[in-house]
């Protein structure tokens, strides 16, 4: 089942994606910024615009990113096998004023490093307000869609960076943020249905496997635990650098997750004596 235009997703969308790509062509940093509630089909609508954008279906091992570390691993991946968008669904990769600082820092480390990259960046988000100043400073995001009010199909509403810039003004204003979108007009309006049903059981899956694994990342954290990558953050050093200290003082490690080593912290505190 599809619309008039022989796609999920109403009309003015699709125009707004060939404006997109026009823009990406032209060498201009880009993102496209899917936001709402749980249960909203961000994600699905996230997919059906991406398989839209680039013409074929979606590689999920690749061109699917949840948390930070994975996206900018996959975006790496995908400028090397010619893909031309990816999506990075932030799903719970942040949950303190900390962590979202980190989180815009590395959005905007990935534009400065990646613009020439030619690659559409599909960022799915619970709020776009979360995003930091600088990033709109340099007109990247170019087009929000909110998805809300869900029911046998989605409905969103579309918002270009100038009406953005007055979404955040009233979130401020508001003490319920999300009554900012009842009150500054869309630039458009439309729906878009849902995946069909072998796609939707694919991405559930994986959306699900992601979900966990940033969990139980979370939960080791939480226990003070540290992996080589992020210790030679922390030190400003390699991670051959760190893993060659770990092996000289026989340190060993407190788990294994995912095939990472897992320290506890006080390990970087020992490793400052041997810079």
């Amino acid at each position: 089942m599809t619309y008039k235009n022989g796609l999920r997703f109403s009309s003015p969308l699709d125009q707004a994606m060939i404006s997109l790509k026009k823009r990406i062509h032209s060498k201009k940093a880009s993102m496209l910024i899917i936001d709402g509630g749980v249960g909203e089909g961000k994600t699905t609508l996230a997919v059906e615009l991406a398989e839209y954008y680039q013409r074929k279906p979606l590689n999920y091992t690749r061109q699917y990113s949840m948390g930070g570390e994975h996206f900018q691993e996959n975006l790496v991946k995908c400028y090397d096998s010619q893909e031309k968008v990816i999506i990075y669904d932030e799903a719970g990769d942040f949950n303190s004023r900390g962590a979202m600082t980190g989180f815009n820092k590395m959005l905007n480390r990935v534009f400065d490093t990646f613009r020439a990259f030619k690659i559409l960046i599909i960022l799915v988000l619970p709020s776009f307000s979360v995003l930091d100043k600088p990033l709109f400073d340099k007109n990247i995001p170019r087009l929000l869609v909110h998805c809300h009010s869900r029911t046998k199909f989605g409905h969103f509403s579309a918002y270009s960076l100038y009406r953005m810039y007055y979404l955040k003004a009233k979130m401020k204003k508001y003490t319920v943020p999300s009554f900012a979108y009842n009150h500054t007009s869309p630039n458009f309006r439309g729906h878009f249905l849902d995946l069909d049903k072998e796609e939707s059981k694919k991405l559930e899956k994986i959306s699900m496997d992601g979900k966990k694994n940033i969990v139980n990342q979370n939960i080791l954290e939480n226990r003070g635990l540290v992996t080589y990558k992020q210790i030679a953050r922390k030190l400003g050093r390699s991670e051959i650098w760190v893993k060659k200290k770990v092996n000289k003082l026989g340190l060993k490690e407190k788990t294994i997750y995912k095939r990472h080593k897992y320290f506890d912290k006080g390990l970087v505190l020992r490793l400052k004596d041997e810079i």
